[in-house]
């Protein structure tokens, strides 16, 4: 008798069910400079330099997610200019939480604000980069989100 896989179970180039976990939050950059956190349940010096952002908790859109995320990890309200290109991240684990999915997918809005970002108390650091001059520890999203607002901005 043939064992089938499970639907829950990865294979290679096949279609199935995926432990998946969707984030969104906002990229915020001004003045060619981004806006980066770090927070996770691993020492600081762990940590990649992040996106302000987070899991979508139900009954939330992406963009309210966002929206939410940022108040709670930055401490302002942002306004949503446009959207960015949302990236899948295959068997990355995240650094907050123990489940390790296999598909993370990334949502993320281009964003502003008006105030200065105050840094939330599940926030371990917070700090603005030069967009050309990230630092070497960022999580894998952060360079091809920026420079895809580098092109759609024309600014080099």
């Amino acid at each position: 008798m043939l064992n089938p896989t499970p639907t829950n179970q990865t294979q290679e180039n096949k279609i199935g069910i995926f432990n998946t976990m969707i984030a969104s939050g906002p990229v915020i950059i001004q003045d060619n400079k981004v806006l980066l956190v770090k927070h996770g349940d691993k020492p600081i010096n762990e940590l990649k330099w992040k996106f302000p952002g987070g899991r979508l908790l139900k009954n939330y859109s992406l963009k309210d997610n966002a929206l939410r995320e940022a108040q709670k990890e930055i401490g302002v309200t942002v306004k949503i200019v446009s959207e960015l290109p949302t990236l899948e991240l295959w068997d990355e684990t995240p650094e907050i939480g123990t489940d390790k999915p296999e598909l993370i997918i990334l949502v993320h809005y281009l964003a502003e604000i008006n105030q200065k970002p105050i840094q939330g108390k599940e926030v371990l650091a917070m700090d603005w980069f030069a967009i050309d001059n990230l630092p070497t520890d960022c999580a894998p999203n952060i360079k091809p989100i920026i420079e895809t607002y580098k092109k759609t901005n024309e600014l080099f």
